[in-house]
């Protein structure tokens, strides 16, 4: 009974320095976008908005830039703030860029300064909503105007093992590019659900993106659809650390229509079965030290179809990844530990630490 207690107390502990950022995700071999299916995380509210009323009474920043796309190499700027109200929860969120594919806005006004507000409670059935919101223009004297509108929203719910959720782009448009009749088109929709039985969870995940762009008269279409089928577990292995693991089977389709291109249709498919294997722990009462290694393994493959069709295993899937938080109290700092990959020090793959090259990635977090 008393090692029972102790094990809770420590989980209470390191639970409260885990739940943080983009930084300590990535570390675990998750998605650092929105959010890991199964590893409790403040940053999975962007999977299910219902998690604002489990992660609640905090703000926290992402330190970086205002790049075109997040990464480990070019960190987006971003931040927010959540509270709870009586029986309900509310969060204000700024500089995400979910959903945003500034890569592919080459001419057009790019997707920033976006807004995310939160609102969620618990009426037997935990809810959450989130509405994402993001406005710009540029109108140069002599030069036609460009604009950009987008309109999300995040719907999620939790009943005991049971989660579900739904992320929506409603409205992506922007107007004007290298002439003043050009229009860029985005849509998305991401639909999941899991199960959560006696510790191990099942998840199912349906993500499809894309977008219309339209020069002059040529029109370029792009579709990439995943499906993920996946399981994943926390497994304590005492009282200061936990294993996280999980494998998950990936379907994934990507599909370029452009007109203007020889050949005018390409196709990539992907099938792949990825394993990740992480850990988590107390180093000391104010270090915590977290690590992982992932790998395609068994299933993986890759087929092109352009004007002829290549088949291939993916090469280089094994990545390995390290990270930290520092605790001062209520006040916690994650970062991503640096190593030295090729042309860029990312912390994402393989290489040689670096030790002059230390929290890459930085979140910092308050809690009240």
């Amino acid at each position: 009974m008393k090692k029972q207690i102790l094990i809770a107390t420590g989980l209470a502990v390191l639970s409260t320095s885990a739940f943080a950022s983009k930084a300590r995700l990535e570390a675990l071999g998750q998605d650092d976008d929105r959010g890991s299916f199964y590893v409790e995380d403040s940053r999975n509210i962007f999977r299910n908005a219902a998690k604002v009323n489990t992660h609640k009474n905090y703000i926290t920043t992402e330190w970086g830039i205002a790049s075109a796309n997040d990464s480990a190499a070019t960190p987006q700027a971003e931040g927010g703030f959540f509270r709870e109200m009586g029986s309900f929860n509310y969060g204000v969120y700024m500089g995400s860029d979910i959903d945003a594919q500034n890569s592919n806005r080459t001419n057009y006004q790019a997707h920033d300064n976006a807004l995310d507000l939160f609102f969620g409670g618990d009426m037997g059935v935990e809810w959450g909503a989130r509405i994402h919101y993001a406005n710009g223009s540029t109108e140069n004297a002599g030069t036609h105007k460009l604009e950009h509108s987008n309109f999300g929203l995040g719907l999620g719910m939790m009943m005991g093992d049971i989660e579900g959720y739904a992320n929506i782009i409603l409205s992506d448009e922007s107007k004007g590019g290298a002439s003043a009749g050009d229009k860029f088109e985005a849509n998305g929709l991401n639909l999941g659900a899991s199960y959560n039985l006696n510790g191990t969870k099942f998840y199912v995940d349906y993500d499809k993106s894309g977008y219309d762009d339209t020069v002059g008269s040529n029109k370029e279409e792009q579709t990439d659809t995943v499906l993920t089928v996946g399981v994943g577990r926390i497994h304590e292995v005492s009282s200061t650390a936990r294993l996280n693991m999980d494998v998950a089977f990936v379907s994934e389709k990507d599909e370029n229509k452009d007109p203007s291109a020889t050949p005018s249709t390409t196709e990539t498919k992907e099938t792949k079965l990825p394993v990740t294997l992480g850990f988590e722990a107390d180093a000391t009462s104010w270090l915590v030290l977290r690590g992982s290694i992932s790998q395609n393994v068994i299933i993986n493959k890759r087929e092109v179809k352009t004007a002829t069709t290549s088949k291939n295993t993916k090469a280089d899937t094994t990545v390995v990844n390290a990270g930290a938080t520092l605790n001062f109290g209520k006040l916690k700092v994650d970062g991503s530990i640096g190593t030295d990959t090729s042309a860029t020090n990312t912390g994402t793959e393989g290489g040689t630490l670096r030790l002059d090259n230390l929290m890459t990635r930085v979140g910092v977090t308050y809690w009240f």
